[in-house]
């Protein structure tokens, strides 16, 4: 495919693995239909992608972590033309390729694009305080964010998607309630004291964590998991359910499933797309159902 097609890599020098890279960017640069950009920053990531999509580029590799694959679905979504996405991993987190069954080596990676297969996925067109953009993976809400950046790998592993919540040992003054009232498609609006939210896509965040371990990126819906306020030993106890594999079932978790979804809250709850900050709600989402066509390994089960 990559042998075939008008190729153009959008490489992020900064990402967590760009170092180790090199042999992959050496092989790359001998491909005769392939052309490497190094973009600074989302604005000119998306402006780049965008030029290069209507100038002809058939495919177009996000070389970088899950900020640069939102950054470069974010130009593919304002292009004429309609280009194929690769990522070739090089973040910390790399939740996407994860969710797509990429290697997260990226010696094997870039083998996809000469034997993989194109897929449709769904993405999540989302409105907040900061205005609209495409989000791929998993949108966030509330205490996440905070607890996250202070969470050993270790913590990590053990709490998984619920590891802000161990801040609660120590801190659990400054863990922040949101009262929220959210409207799934038609359903009747629902009120909650909450915690945490999030809006799942694919089925991790933050690394590899199993937010939402049955999610499809392809059905046309999103999982919607509200963590609700609680006494301090109830919100501990929702370690135990994520490590047997259920924390759906708990009592502080409120799961749904929708195509689009409206969001207040008071306070105003702050928001991250694919793990960038975009500001704070009211937000909106609606599904965009297989708009975006990637490449992914042959034996990707999706």
């Amino acid at each position: 495919m990559i042998d075939t097609l008008r190729t153009v890599v959008m490489w992020n020098p900064s990402a967590g693995s760009a170092d180790k890279a090199a042999e992959v960017r050496r092989s790359l640069t001998r491909m005769p239909h392939v052309t490497i950009r190094e973009p600074v920053g989302r604005k000119a990531a998306i402006e780049s992608t965008i030029q290069e999509a209507d100038s002809g580029a058939e495919l177009i590799v996000a070389a970088g972590g899950d900020g640069t694959v939102s950054s470069i679905v974010e130009g593919i979504s304002q292009a004429k033309s309609d280009p194929v996405l690769g990522i070739l991993p090089l973040g910390t987190g790399n939740d996407l390729a994860r969710a797509l069954g990429i290697s997260l080596s990226p010696q094997d990676a870039l083998q996809v694009f000469t034997n993989g297969r194109e897929l449709r996925i769904d993405v999540m067109e989302i409105a907040s305080s900061s205005g609209t953009r495409i989000c791929t993976n998993m949108l966030t809400g509330g205490n996440t964010g905070r607890y996250l950046e202070r969470m050993t790998d270790e913590v990590k592993q053990r709490w998984g998607p619920l590891c802000y919540l161990r801040g609660v040992i120590d801190v659990v003054i400054d863990l922040q309630t949101y009262r929220v009232n959210i409207t799934c498609d038609d359903e009747p609006e629902m009120i909650f004291d909450s915690l945490n939210m999030f809006v799942a896509n694919g089925k991790y965040s933050g690394g590899g964590l199993a937010v939402s371990p049955d999610a499809v990126l392809n059905d046309g819906m999103v999982d919607v998991i509200i963590v609700r306020d609680g006494d301090p030993r109830d919100i501990a106890s929702l370690t135990t359910e994520y490590i047997a594999g259920d924390y759906f079932a708990h009592d502080l978790i409120e799961f749904r499933r929708a195509r689009r979804i409206r969001l207040t809250a008071d306070p105003s709850m702050p928001l991250t797309a694919d793990g960038d900050e975009i500001g704070t709600t009211p937000l909106s989402v609606r599904v965009l159902h297989e708009a975006l066509r990637v490449i992914v390994p042959q034996d990707t089960d999706r």
